[in-house]
């Protein structure tokens, strides 16, 4: 009985292993499927239909207990899938497509799915351009998603190219790779960030780290701000002071509070 039981469920881990790569492959192609149709736009109801075929996916792996989320999740983080920052970026060039074609006023617009809301992507902050709807009228739109840890800090630049459409029909969106940064925090020294950056290497420190509880939308992104794009870069504001950190008070076990010590002051020398 034991051993039937050892196997039953080596059994069931094997297939759930099975069902996350195959729900993994389904989402990375309808992911492929919608950037490829936002690039090349040949008929507008292509991309509403692309999107449309996300959102039906997306709506089935949230039923209740579902865990193959997660193994989704960690199979796209990994560059050769669909990373975080490419996810936005779709996300990102879907909005601006739908954009433009609420501009032309196009008679194809009520059969186009709406982008998700604030609420649908937990109310994650989106930039100013795509708020403004400047984002339509910029030949590059320029983007990028960070992803931080207590030690560790990457961010991902991207681009997304305008591509000129003839007739009236919204303009095509590319999706083009910059530069991914990264940044150990030196917090303990020199020597121990040597030995976090061994131990924790890039590939593996923060892209790997997706949480089922916090991927929100139909491009499964974090919540809050933690995929917010960045403001000015990072050697803009090297000259700027840094704001002083607000010190809690200490807390005993019995809830006590511990009292702020009184800075120590000297008797200055009579004149």
């Amino acid at each position: 009985a034991v051993l039937f039981s050892v196997l039953a469920m080596g059994q069931q881990s094997s297939n759930q292993i099975s069902e996350t790569r195959i729900k993994a492959l389904e989402i990375q192609q309808l992911y492929q499927q919608l950037e490829t149709s936002l690039a090349k736009p040949g008929r507008v109801l292509d991309v509403g239909d692309a999107y449309r075929q996300l959102l039906t996916w997306c709506k089935e792996i949230r039923r209740p207990n579902n865990e193959v989320l997660s193994g989704v999740l960690e199979v796209l983080s990994h560059e050769e899938g669909f990373p975080a920052w490419r996810r936005q970026a779709l996300e990102e060039a879907y909005r601006i497509f739908y954009d433009e074609a609420a501009d032309l006023a196009l008679e194809e617009l009520p059969k186009l799915p709406e982008p998700p809301t604030s609420e649908d992507i937990g109310f994650r902050p989106l930039s100013e351009e795509l708020l403004n709807g400047q984002a339509v009228q910029q030949e590059i739109y320029e983007g990028s998603f960070t992803d931080s840890s207590l030690l560790f800090r990457r961010r991902w630049d991207y681009e997304i190219h305008r591509i000129q459409q003839t007739g009236v029909t919204p303009s095509g969106r590319k999706i083009v790779a910059k530069v991914a940064m990264s940044r150990y925090f030196d917090a303990a020294g020199e020597v121990a960030g040597k030995a976090i950056q061994a131990l924790l290497p890039v590939k593996e420190c923060c892209s790997a780290r997706e949480d089922a509880r916090a991927a929100k939308g139909p491009f499964l992104l974090p919540k809050g701000a933690r995929g917010q794009r960045s403001g000015p870069s990072e050697a803009s504001q090297e000259g700027r002071p840094k704001p002083v950190p607000k010190m809690e008070p200490l807390h005993f076990d019995d809830h006590d509070v511990v009292k702020p010590r009184a800075r120590l002051s000297f008797p200055q020398p009579r004149g």
